[in-house]
């Protein structure tokens, strides 16, 4: 199996000084080679050893066509240099090329080449799978789907949840689970599933966490065959029942990612091709998933806000021009909400700009505890957040934003021992009611939530 150790040698291109790439010069795993970029034409052939090519931003597309040939195997990225205070990370894309500032914190240069490393691997091993596709005929278009969606974030549910429909079908049951491990690796969380059994979480809560958790301790499969375990519908009409489970552990470079799980296969009984064919899919099926963590990881650098590991701007909007884009498409609705937090200013001129900021963190906590999972929310600068509602309509929405209101108006924020009581006011937009344009419902929203502060604050207003 190909390992991460293989790619070290990162290629630094410089033109007049060589930089700085790690902000403190300490010892590191990656063997970093300045190339004055003069002497690149002295190269002799393609150098495939490389993993990572900085090279200086601002330089003409020609130098990208000519890296681009003589390390066709590595990553480019752009980099500007800066002060030892500027921020430190990705600043901006060029198209496929990320730009970073130099010099770099050791962590985030170790986290962005593993990152990339890791994606190497991936990409080697997506090839072994390939290999396997003559065995794996059923689920050939879904998997290979699944591989080529992991980039993009709206088309990854979509193309695993076709999987699962084809494992399901291959196999004659009912449901299919996938838990995942979070980022620290101690808790399971369901990630994926088709929904085939309602009310699936009262099997999760009463019975069923205990079992995959013991999957991914042991590293062992379950199966049972025998099980009779009734779900009891909401409008007690009838139950469902859960007959047979089979769950298998996912493995990835030795370490477990987390567990699949069949339900209710038809007449119970596993059969031998059954058993067969989920240990064959367990291997590619922990690749891909692997590969899409690191996806999101890399999303999550660029995309997330650092202090209240909320959405930041520029996803905000890209999230809600396609949400309307789709909303007008699939005439369904979409609403807004622009929160903004009464009298900040107060807080940072009494207690500090550190306990504000805390604070803001704080209230990023109980915005992602209040929203459901679909929602989108994010910090849109300075004290204000938006949060976008997709497919829900004004009623709804202003049912979330009096729920926000009321749950911070409540909340007791503690910060280096301080209590302090906050407020906040929204405004709330819909689309197509307010507005056909993203920008548009910000607007409104926004517009709203000023009338909210000047005509009480800690209130909710309705766009116009």
């Amino acid at each position: 199996m190909t390992d991460i150790a293989e790619f070290q040698k990162v290629g630094v291109v410089y033109k007049s000084q060589c930089p700085q790439v790690l902000a403190h010069q300490e010892a590191s795993c990656w063997e970093f080679v300045f190339i004055d970029q003069a002497e690149l034409g002295g190269l002799t052939g393609p150098q495939v050893d490389f993993l990572v090519v900085f090279f200086p931003f601002d330089e003409s597309p020609e130098l990208r066509h000519e890296l681009r040939v003589l390390f066709p195997d590595a990553e480019l990225i752009g980099y500007v240099s800066s002060s030892a205070t500027a921020m430190d990370g990705l600043v901006g894309r060029d198209g496929a090329i990320p730009v970073v500032n130099l010099p770099l914190s050791a962590p985030f240069a170790n986290f962005l080449l593993e990152s990339f490393a890791t994606i190497r691997v991936g990409r080697q091993e997506q090839q072994l799978i390939c290999h396997q596709v003559d065995e794996l005929r059923t689920f050939f278009d879904a998997f290979i789907n699944m591989v080529e969606s992991s980039g993009t974030t709206s088309d990854r549910k979509p193309a695993i949840t076709r999987l699962l429909k084809d494992i399901l079908a291959r196999l004659n049951a009912q449901e299919c689970l996938i838990y995942l491990c979070n980022d620290e690796g101690v808790t399971l969380n369901r990630a994926y599933g088709t929904g085939n059994i309602a009310d699936i979480d009262i099997f999760e809560h009463q019975s069923n966490s205990n079992l995959v958790d013991r999957v991914l301790r042991t590293g062992t499969p379950f199966l049972d065959e025998n099980l009779d375990f009734p779900i009891k519908t909401a409008a007690g009409s009838g139950c469902a029942r859960i007959e047979s489970v089979f769950c298998l552990p996912l493995v990835h470079r030795n370490q477990r990612i987390g567990v699949i799980e069949i339900l209710n296969k038809s007449g119970r009984r596993f059969t031998d091709d059954d058993r067969s064919l989920m240990s064959m899919l367990v291997r590619p099926l922990a690749v891909a998933l692997s590969t899409i963590r690191m996806f999101d990881q890399a999303e999550r650098l660029t995309n997330t806000d650092d202090l209240t590991k909320l959405y930041n701007y520029r996803y905000l909007m890209h999230y809600l021009e396609a949400e309307v884009k789709r909303c007008l498409r699939y005439k369904k609705k979409v609403s807004l909400l622009f929160i903004d937090v009464d009298g900040f200013k107060r807080v940072n001129d009494t207690y500090g700009h550190l306990v504000g900021s805390l604070a803001l963190a704080e209230i990023g906590q109980v915005l992602r505890k209040i929203l459901r999972e679909t929602d989108v929310v994010g910090r849109y600068g300075g004290d204000e957040f938006v949060v976008v509602l997709p497919e829900t309509p004004l009623n709804g929405a202003l049912t979330i934003a009096e729920r926000i209101r009321k749950k911070i108006e409540d909340y007791e924020f503690v910060a280096q021992d301080l209590s302090i009581h906050l407020t906040v006011s929204l405004g709330v937009a819909n689309c197509p009611k307010h507005t056909l344009a993203a920008d548009g419902l910000i607007k409104k929203a926004d517009a709203a939530m000023y009338r909210a502060k000047e005509l009480s604050k800690n209130s909710v207003k309705v766009a116009v």
